[in-house]
């Protein structure tokens, strides 16, 4: 019987924190699956970027192969850019993927919200929600993003509402109060038909307002949902014009918050997904909307950041999102004959970025007093990846095999950097308007004086340097040779550490596995706690400066050393595998063996399925994870009567020899 394969992938999930909930109890199917198994660190493809290392997972190649080295890619080449692409698009990616592997060999393969796998490149694959971008409405598979309805003022990205008396209605629904009104207005994000949907505030069960039902005219018989505080309705399926089309749509709601009279009210609205189009074939969407319910495919804590929500509503969504991939998934497996399953859930990352401050003592942001809530919501999260696990363990062949994988961790924050303004400040930007963006750590390309500028950044978090100079003029080297200089002494005087780690020319960067056109002329990594690139999430830094505290502490990953630590945390990416042909109870010992590579997932991936690797993977087979075979090798002891080599004890007590191939002296030896 041919083996099943599922990578189960875990955006941001770091081992500290797994050995922490492992030693609390609660998580008893990942402990169940590492006893069979094995669980390591592992060290990200850099830089340390969510695109970067989800299309490492699945290419086996290096960042400057794959070339998703940043959040999108020009074409042909950044100083001459005609195109940009987004790195979650799958053509963004150049390198053969794991799934056209196994579709060459006759496998089948699906991958549920995984980065950058569509368009699918075989027939032999299926795929669900290929875009995965984590930002909020990003998606292109959706009507339009969730929404929060509130007549409060002040609340962030929020819809404001009028509350009024019901007028003008037919078969008013039943209230003991006089009812209450507010219309419900639903965008489409492409060009489409808006839709106003009717809300009724009633007082069904006493005196006071309880109840929102929602209509899809002024006509109670009309009713498409109705929700009490604190619960979620029933899955609305609504049809929308869209582009010239009619498209079925999914969302729900919760009602957050009602006061008694009526006066205060927040209505969330989950994402509005389209049952059509968001899979290839397209009609497996509809196939697996109607076995397992509505796909959501935005779960993340945007809405508790702006007011919205509750944090345990996000999480709501995230165990609904995780929950529906894992039975489809299953589903994928037994009926479609999958043979290699690939998901990609974005939780952990979403909770680093916010909240992983709060729990380790390392940021300079840490409250004691408030650790415990933060610990809370890490417990939650750790426990719904488990019970995802349990459902997917659940019924699985015995010839099975399960890896539990991340892309990367993270650590806290203690310095921020603003990088153009630095090299501004060194002289080596020139700017026609300082005052334009410089502040942010945004400088538009038109705002660059090309004329005199040395040097610029491509817009977005990057990690590396161009030259505005021919490459390899001597103008281009001088000017290399100033910016590695600059960043290689640059010196916090607040701290007396160097900011930057490492700073390498272009043809020095593949030692980091750079290289390429998307390479920059000079390529950087922020020595531990630094970070740039991340304005919005800090609120700014303190007074202004290139470098200082941010005015709210946050947690990073990207273009900081992997290796990156402290007592709590971690920005090594995290790997478990369990089940046939994995070594039970095993974990590399790094200090004899190094860390296992984030390219070496998918030859562990072909190995176990028994099909060749992609044309352009790069990455090594992990053998010591593999049942067969010792970890380590002892050293021999059957040495020769010459073990002592070139030295008395070996031979040169009679003749004259060198000590070593650098010794030119005219003594003899003694």
């Amino acid at each position: 019987m041919q083996r099943k394969v599922l990578v189960i992938g875990w955006d941001g999930m770091m081992y500290p924190l797994y050995q922490h909930f492992v030693r609390e109890g609660v998580l008893p199917n990942l402990k169940r699956l590492a006893k069979n198994g094995t669980v390591n660190e592992v060290y990200s493809s850099l830089p340390a970027y969510t695109p970067t290392n989800w299309a490492t997972m699945m290419t086996g190649a290096h960042t400057g192969t794959h070339t998703l080295l940043r959040w999108f890619v020009d074409l042909p080449e950044p100083k001459n850019a005609q195109k940009r692409v987004n790195s979650f698009i799958g053509n963004a990616v150049k390198a053969e993927t794991v799934f056209e592997a196994v579709g060459r060999a006759g496998l089948t393969s699906v991958a549920f919200h995984y980065p950058a796998t569509s368009p699918r490149r075989t027939k032999n694959q299926y795929v669900v929600d290929g875009f995965a971008n984590p930002a909020y409405g990003s998606t292109p598979f959706e009507l339009t993003p969730a929404m929060l309805y509130t007549n409060i003022p002040g609340v962030a990205r929020s819809y404001p509402i009028t509350i009024g008396p019901a007028t003008n209605w037919q078969n008013l629904p039943s209230s003991i109060r006089p009812p209450l009104e507010f219309p419900i207005l639903v965008v489409t994000k492409r060009e489409g038909e808006n839709r106003v949907f009717h809300a009724i505030i009633a007082a069904r069960n006493g005196s006071e307002y309880d109840t929102v039902i929602i209509c899809r005219e002024k006509d109670g018989n009309t009713q498409i949902a109705q929700v009490t505080l604190g619960k979620w309705s029933e899955w609305c399926r609504e049809k929308f014009v869209l582009q010239g089309e009619i498209q079925e749509t999914t969302f729900r709601f919760k009602l957050m918050e009602l006061a008694r009279d009526g006066s205060r009210l927040r209505l969330y609205r989950s994402q509005a997904m389209l049952i059509d189009g968001f899979c290839e074939p397209q009609e497996l969407g509809r196939e697996l909307v109607e076995r397992f319910g509505p796909y959501q495919e935005h779960t993340s804590l945007a809405a508790n950041s702006w007011g919205w929500v509750d944090i345990d509503t996000c999480l709501d969504e995230m165990e609904y999102q995780s929950q529906w991939i894992a039975q489809a998934g299953k589903y994928m497996m037994a009926e479609k004959d999958c043979s290699l399953f690939y998901c990609h859930i974005h939780t952990f990352d979403y909770v680093n970025h916010i909240h992983l401050a709060g729990i380790d003592p390392a940021s300079p942001g840490y409250d004691s007093a408030k650790a415990e809530e933060k610990w809370e919501i890490y417990r939650k999260c750790y426990m719904h990846c488990d019970r995802m696990v349990g459902s997917i363990l659940e019924g699985l062949p015995q010839n099975s095999v399960v890896i539990i994988a991340s892309d990367h961790a993270a650590v806290p924050d203690r310095r921020a950097i603003n990088m153009r303004k630095f090299l501004f400040e060194k002289g080596l930007l020139a700017l026609k308007d300082p005052a334009k963006g410089l502040d942010r750590d945004e400088v538009p390309t038109d705002n660059i004086d090309w004329a005199k500028t040395k040097v610029f950044m491509i817009p977005g978090r990057g990690y590396d340097i161009f030259i505005n100079a021919f490459e390899g003029s001597s103008e281009y080297l001088k000017i290399q040779d100033e910016v590695v200089r600059t960043l290689r002494t640059w010196v916090d005087e607040a701290t007396g550490q160097c900011p930057v780690a490492i700073a390498l020319r272009k043809k020095d960067a593949s030692l980091l596995g750079f290289w390429g056109n998307q390479c920059g002329d000079v390529v950087f990594i922020n020595e531990d706690g630094y970070c740039h690139g991340y304005m919005d999430e800090w609120a700014g830094i303190k007074g202004g400066a290139y470098l200082g505290d941010p005015i709210r502490f946050r947690a990073h990953h990207g273009p900081q050393l992997p290796t990156s630590r402290t007592g709590i945390s971690s920005n090594m990416a995290f790997l478990l595998a369990g089940g046939s042909g994995i070594k039970k109870g095993y974990q590399r010992r790094a200090d004899e063996l190094g860390y296992i590579h984030m390219t070496s997932l998918v030859p562990l991936v072909c190995h176990l399925l028994q099909v060749e690797m992609p044309d352009q993977a790069q990455g090594s087979l992990p053998r010591d994870l593999l049942e067969a075979g010792p970890a380590t090798m002892a050293r021999r002891t059957d040495y020769p009567e010459w073990e002592q080599g070139t030295s008395p004890a070996g031979w040169g007590d009679r003749v004259q020899v060198q000590r070593d191939m650098f010794d030119f002296s005219d003594t003899s030896r003694q």
